[in-house]
């Protein structure tokens, strides 16, 4: 190496890029002016000779070995807009000409750093992960990622032999994002990211915003543009920003893309299933899809996310993904998508110690662990973590034209105390159990969703009973669209599955989610956390033999069908068998039907104006009525429901005079039900019941639930109706009449002869204690004169002998004188 160039060497920092140990290689690395000359220096271990070559001037300048371990450095005159390329000589002798990475100033500015750092970068996926572009004439691509604790990153792939000491990144900011161009690397070339921590410990990482990846556990990220389709969706996007939260009707199939591929014995891509998913939707009914997460995920675990932005392998393509939602738009059909910003797996092939460090986690496990799972919570409080989540939803909203996205359970994360006994969580500053950076988060995410997205709806799960979970941002809520009624599912089930003997005692679940029904805007539904299949698993939890589980599972869809709420209901193909599959397809459809037609099933659903108890008190019987209504005070649709095992005829109050016609049983043979119905239009009859003037008799079977709708009498029928009600009422005030005489003509003859037999009675007493007297009389004399009778011979006996004494001594006496004398 000649003495010039020599002292030009910056030796520590070649070292720091030999050993791979610096964040800015692009500080010695590629060409910089020194003098009159451009010093041009390269790293590349595995080359056996490398020359710059300079367009400008097509001249060849080769490099001299700075050092053994594969440092080469040249100087080159000075020219203006200086362009040049290096040619590589490999120890095999083979030639490649490549143009320097380190020839490329930064893409991302300044403002790209202070938007991602303050969390209001939502289009951040444009910027980071891999972007296949053009600059100048290069064609390749850019890499960037956020790792702010990493002392080196570099960028691993098919275009550089996945060696990380060859493609070293440049830290850009102090919040720690990394970039850099390489030449040559093109679409679908495989790549990760190198990362060496402080400690020096290296290892790979997937790209987090990566929009393909490829391998079991998507642990190789694949470069890829941005993909679009010629939509053909415009008319449904302007209908959907007209959908009205608290009037318009939706109903949502549940279903996972995995289940129908798995019908078509190999064929799996999107595209080949498109047909079967949308005949099954919509000879059922539903208005709505809502997919189990598409994301890169855990085989077998669909919310264990590995990749955020990257559509898992058995989804299809994007472009047949596209082209999946928008044959649905064609058809009507909202797509939504269940989405995952509250944990993810702790795995090397994820976000887990993602630099070396928790980095997207927090940190102490206290916050960042979930106790139960051992999943790892997101970092809320890290607005570039923030930031990746609310572009992760944008990105499949706007890019995919997704319609809606359900998250998960976000009780985890907005109690710090979630599943954790005491001690075991860390209090908020103020000493509460709320996590307050996860509620701005929540905040943040559903105020930029609405507003760059109208129409576009949010739908929730919340175990927990936060307040306001439906309620706008702007008035303390959470603004999310739909909240699931959890409470609602869990009571309903335990209810339906005990044996109807024993259902009178748990009335009390049926009824209970009235009381607090509009408190939120509420989504009804069996959802795959409560159904393993579908409906098969909801078949399973009924009691009985096959023909009441399936009486009984009639009943519950039926049920959930008119109670007040959206719709939801998670659906696998080919669950049940062919015969119930068509019964259930035949309720569904009729039920759907029945639902978009009747504006009293949906249009006041969050308004208690839209529910009327006729009776909730029938706990013996196992019976319900009550009346759906809609702001056209004369429709109304009544509806009793069986939950007992018998059949019955029963009266039932209306609330008005009119024909009720019944619409749906769900007894019907048509249903697979026994045919227990009541054919023809009622007319109510003037008698109280349940507490209304008026009243219909029907019949109902064994759990089942039938629908009725009203149909008021018109002015000319009115007119004839109160004449006969006139008559009526006339003939009853005589029948009135005429009763209360013959009672009192009743009464009068009861009172005389109740007279009549005290009189009667009174004399036999009478005689009957007198002739007690003379008895107890006679018999007191029998015993007395008896008494005395013995009394009087023993008296004059004793007479008798004091008698003869008395003489004898009379006369001495005489004696005894005469002799004196």
């Amino acid at each position: 190496m000649n003495n010039k160039l020599y002292k030009m060497m910056n030796w520590p920092e070649i070292e720091e890029i030999i050993y791979s140990d610096g964040d800015n290689p692009h500080r010695i690395l590629g060409a910089h002016k020194v003098g009159s000359n451009f010093l041009i220096q390269a790293f590349y271990p595995d080359a056996k000779e490398i020359s710059v070559f300079v367009e400008n001037t097509k001249k060849t300048y080769p490099m001299e070995l700075a050092d053994e371990a594969g440092f080469y450095a040249v100087l080159v005159p000075y020219i203006e807009k200086f362009r040049y390329k290096l040619v590589i000589t490999d120890v095999n002798g083979e030639q490649t000409s490549v143009d320097d990475p380190y020839a490329f100033e930064p893409y991302m500015d300044r403002e790209d750093f202070i938007k991602f750092g303050s969390g209001i970068h939502y289009h951040i996926y444009e910027k980071l992960g891999a972007h296949p572009m053009k600059r100048g004439t290069v064609q390749g691509t850019l890499f960037a990622v956020w790792a702010p604790s990493a002392s080196r990153v570099s960028v691993i792939g098919d275009f550089n032999n996945w060696d990380g000491r060859v493609c070293q990144m440049h830290r850009l900011d102090p919040i720690g994002v990394f970039e850099i161009f390489v030449p040559g690397a093109k679409e679908n070339d495989g790549y990760q990211f190198e990362i060496k921590t402080r400690s020096g410990l290296i290892f790979k990482r997937p790209d987090p915003y990566a929009m393909l990846s490829r391998g079991e556990n998507g642990m190789i990220s694949v470069i890829s543009e941005r993909k679009s389709i010629i939509w053909n969706d415009s008319k449904w996007l302007a209908k959907r920003r007209k959908f009205e939260l608290d009037e318009s009707p939706l109903s949502i199939c549940e279903i996972s893309i995995e289940a129908f591929a798995g019908r078509h014995e190999g064929r799996s891509t999107i595209e080949e299933i498109t047909s079967d998913i949308l005949e099954y939707v919509q000879n059922h009914g539903f208005n709505a899809i809502e997919l189990m997460p598409v994301m890169k995920h855990v085989p077998g675990h669909f919310y264990h996310i590995l990749d955020f932005f990257a559509l898992d392998d058995s989804n299809g393509t994007p472009e047949e993904f596209m082209k999946f939602i928008d044959t649905c738009h064609s058809a009507g059909i909202r797509v939504i998508l269940d989405w995952v910003p509250t944990f993810f797996p702790k795995s090397s092939c994820g976000l887990s110690g993602f630099d070396g460090k928790s980095l997207y986690e927090y940190e102490d496990p206290r916050i960042g662990v979930h106790p139960k799972s051992g999943d790892l919570i997101f970092d809320y409080g890290r607005k570039e973590v923030t930031n990746f989540l609310i572009s992760n939803a944008l990105y499949w909203i706007e890019t995919f034209h997704i319609d809606g996205l359900r998250t998960s359970d976000i009780s985890r994360i907005l109690y710090l105390d979630y599943d954790r006994k005491p001690g075991e969580w860390v209090a908020n500053i103020y000493g509460g159990n709320e996590n307050l950076e996860a509620l701005e988060f929540l905040k943040q995410f559903t105020t930029v969703v609405h507003k760059n997205n109208p129409g576009v709806i949010l739908i929730t799960k919340e175990t927990a009973c936060w307040p306001q979970v439906t309620d706008s941002v702007e008035d303390g809520g959470l603004g999310f669209d739909y909240k699931w009624n959890n409470g609602w599912t869990r009571d309903f089930l335990s209810y339906i599955q005990n044996d109807p003997l024993f259902r009178a005692g748990h009335h009390d679940e049926l009824t209970f989610s009235i009381i607090y029904s509009y408190t939120e805007r509420f989504i009804l539904g069996f959802t795959h956390e409560e159904l393993e299949k579908g409906l098969e698993g909801l078949y399973y939890l009924m009691p009985g033999d096959s023909t009441q589980k399936m009486a009984n599972l009639r009943l519950a869809i039926s049920y959930m069908m008119v109670h007040p709420g959206r719709k939801h209901l998670y659906m696998e193909p080919d669950a049940l068998t062919v015969d119930q599959s068509v019964f259930v397809e035949n309720m569904l459809s009729k039920l759907h039907k029945l639902y978009y037609e009747h504006e009293a099933l949906h249009q006041l659903d969050s308004s208690d104006g839209g529910f009327e108890w006729i009776n909730n008190m029938a706990t013996d019987e196992c019976m319900l009525s009550f009346i759906r209504k809609s702001n056209d005070s004369q429709e109304m649709l009544l509806v009793v429901a069986n939950m007992a095992g018998v059949g019955r005829n029963v009266e039932i109050g209306v609330p008005a005079d009119g024909r009720y016609t019944e619409i749906f049983n769900s007894d019907d043979l048509s249903y697979g039900g026994s045919g227990v119905l009541n054919e023809g239009k009622k007319e109510a009859r003037r008698k109280e019941v349940d507490g209304r003037d008026y009243s219909l008799s029907i019949k109902i079977g064994p759990v089942s639930l039938c629908i009725f709708s009203y149909v008021p009498y018109s002015e000319q029928e009115k007119k004839i109706r109160a004449i006969k009600e006139e008559e009526e009422l006339k003939k009853e005030a005589e029948r009135q009449e005429r009763r209360a005489a013959l009672k009192e003509m009743q009464s009068k003859e009861e009172e005389r002869i109740l007279k009549e037999l005290k009189e009667k009675y009174e004399r036999e007493l009478l005689e009957q204690e007198k002739a007690i007297e003379e008895k107890y009389e006679k018999i007191e004399e029998e015993r007395i004169s008896t008494i005395v009778s013995a009394d009087a011979i023993k008296s004059l006996s004793s007479k008798k002998k004091a008698g003869s004494k008395t003489s004898g001594a009379s006369r001495k006496n005489t004696t005894k004188n005469s002799k004196k004398q």
